[in-house]
């Protein structure tokens, strides 16, 4: 008899095999990390760095990635970490807050996603309204905790309360790093060693 498994940030997870059978229906979503918004955001380095992990990982994975900017005219480009782990045609500039624009949405559906985990700034404005919007379109939302910022501790605590109550899974960036490696004979194992040792710095 089989059980539903629960809200894991990727579907087909093998208890047998101890790994993902599927990738193909997740994205790494990256909210508006870019250069004249960075400096105003509450522990904007560890929410770069953090970011800049997971999109090494999601790319050893071979798992799909993108990025939004918020009005790129006035707020600038993403930031250098961001920007050297992504082709530019999957990075989206937009005005709303919500970023899940015509064109993202488009790029959603296109590639079957079904889960979108979540990295950006702010968490209470821009990360709040995206994830409302991909769990009103019936998408599984994980936001990635130590990577999402505000201009403030409580406007952030604040923001990933409302998100948690309305269904996004709470994870963090070493949560998904292990999950993904699984066990330490995997053979990315070496490398997502070194970058959580790396992270704990």
């Amino acid at each position: 008899m089989e059980r539903e498994i629960g809200n894991f940030y990727i579907e087909g997870y093998n208890f047998e095999t101890k790994t993902y059978d599927n990738k193909e229906n997740t994205i790494l979503l990256v909210i508006d990390l870019q250069e004249k918004l960075m400096p105003a955001i509450y522990g904007s380095d560890k929410i770069i760095k953090n970011s800049k992990t997971l999109l090494k990982v999601f790319e050893m994975y071979g798992i799909k990635k993108i990025a939004t900017e918020q009005y790129p005219k006035g707020l600038g480009q993403s930031v250098s970490e961001i920007k050297e782990n992504l082709d530019d045609e999957c990075i989206f500039s937009k005005t709303s807050f919500d970023a899940i624009t015509d064109e993202v949405f488009s790029f959603l559906k296109e590639n079957k996603i079904t889960n979108v985990v979540i990295t950006g700034a702010e968490t209470h404005i821009c990360v709040y309204q995206t994830v409302r919007r991909l769990l009103f379109e019936g998408y599984k939302v994980f936001v990635v905790e130590d990577a999402v910022s505000s201009f403030n501790e409580e406007q952030k605590k604040l923001g990933l309360k409302a998100m948690s109550d309305m269904g996004a899974s709470l994870v963090n960036t070493e949560m998904i790093m292990f999950d993904l490696a699984s066990n330490a004979k995997d053979e990315n194992f070496k490398e997502i060693s070194k970058m959580v040792k790396d992270l704990r710095k």
